[in-house]
C-alpha cells in the first residue's frame, strides 16, 4: 500500500485536528493521485472531511471501533486486524493511507511508497509522522522542482521502501473498482409495469448511482472475510450494493420494447422509487422527467 500526506519541515502534519496549511496545488495532487483508488482513514479523519462524508470518487475504508456504525458510501472496519485483511483484498498499488496521525504511524511499516508534500516552514504542529529522511529502508524515488505558494516553498517527493512488511493477501483481489464510484453517465431504461421488474430496477439504479448507499458495517465485513473467497466487488454486486454501467444496461436491455424508455440520472431516483412502489405510473414518470429537466425521451 501507499500513503499520501503534506508535512512541514519537522514532519508535522496537523494542529488542533486540522491541516497545517491548504495549498491548492497540493489538493489537486492529492485528488489526482488517489482518484479511483481505495483510501484508508481513521474515524477522526472522516469527520474532518467536508460535511464529514467519505471522499468521492474513491472507495473509503474507515477504521472505527464503534459498534453498529454505518457510514453511507463507505466500508467500516472495527479493528486494525480486520482493516489489514480488507486492505489485502485489493492490489497494493490501489490502496492509499490518508491519515490521521495514528493511522500513518500504524500502517507505515506496510507501505511501499509515500507521497509527501514537503512544505518549507514550521507549522507548530501537534501531530507528526516519522521523518522518512531518517528512517531505515526509505529512499527518495522522485522529487519535483521547488514550488511557491504565496511565498511558501514546497515540493512533491515520492519515497520508496523496497521491503515493506506483508499484509494478508486475499485469494481473489478486487481489480475493477469503477463500480464503487459515483457515476455521471445517465442510463436509458424501460418503464415496465411488472411487479418483479420494478423493484429490481429500483435496486440496481440505487446501486449504480449511490454505491454502498447505506454503508457496509464491520459485522458485514467480518461475514465477507469468513465466507467463501471471492473478490469484494463481486460480493457487493451480489448484494446489489454496487453496480456497474454494463450490469444495469444489460438488465434494461432485456426489457427493451416492453415499455416506454426514459433517460435516468442520479437526481431522478426519487421518481423511479415512486414508480417502483406503485405510487405513480410510467406516464407520470415521463411527465415529471420532462418538467424537471427537459430530458429527451
Amino acid at each position: 500500500m501507499k500513503l499520501i500526506v503534506a508535512v512541514d519541515e519537522k514532519w508535522g502534519i496537523g494542529k488542533n485536528g486540522d491541516l497545517l496549511l491548504s495549498i491548492p496545488d497540493d489538493m489537486l495532487y492529492y485528488r489526482a493521485t488517489t482518484r479511483g483508488k481505495v483510501v484508508v482513514m481513521g474515524y477522526t479523519t472522516l469527520l474532518s472531511l467536508p460535511k464529514s462524508k467519505p471522499a468521492p470518487g474513491r472507495l473509503n475504508l474507515i477504521l472505527a471501533d464503534i459498534e453498529g456504525l454505518r457510514v453511507p458510501g463507505a466500508v467500516v472496519c472495527g479493528s486494525m486486524e480486520q482493516l489489514h485483511r480488507m486492505i489485502g483484498c485489493f492490489h497494493p498499488d490501489d490502496v492509499f493511507d490518508i491519515g490521521g496521525g495514528s493511522m500513518y504511524r500504524q500502517l507505515l511499516p506496510y507501505c511501499s511508497d509515500a507521497h509527501i508534500t514537503k512544505m518549507r516552514f514550521d507549522g507548530k504542529a501537534d501531530t507528526y509522522i516519522p521523518n522518512l529522511d531518517e528512517s531505515d529502508g526509505w529512499d527518495v524515488a522522485d522529487e519535483s522542482e521547488l514550488k511557491d505558494y504565496e511565498g511558501l516553498k514546497y515540493s512533491f517527493v515520492v519515497y520508496h521502501h523496497a521491503k515493506p512488511e506483508p499484509l494478508p493477501t486475499a485469494k481473489y483481489l478486487s481489480t475493477d473498482m469503477s463500480a464503487y464510484f459515483r457515476k455521471k453517465e445517465p442510463l436509458e431504461v424501460a418503464l415496465v409495469d411488472d411487479s418483479e421488474y420494478k423493484p429490481k430496477l429500483k435496486t440496481l439504479l440505487h446501486a449504480y448511482f449511490r454505491p454502498l448507499e447505506n454503508g457496509f458495517s464491520a459485522d458485514e465485513v467480518e461475514t465477507y472475510l469468513n465466507a467463501e473467497p471471492k473478490a469484494f466487488e463481486d460480493h457487493l454486486k451480489e448484494l446489489h450494493l454496487i453496480a456497474s454501467f454494463d450490469e444495469v444496461h444489460a438488465f434494461a436491455d432485456r426489457f427493451a420494447g416492453q415499455g416506454e424508455k426514459v433517460t435516468v440520472e442520479r437526481e431522478d431516483l426519487e421518481v423511479i422509487d415512486a414508480f417502483a412502489d406503485g405510487a405513480i405510473t410510467a406516464e407520470d414518470v415521463i411527465a415529471r422527467l420532462i418538467l424537471s429537466s427537459n430530458k429527451t425521451l
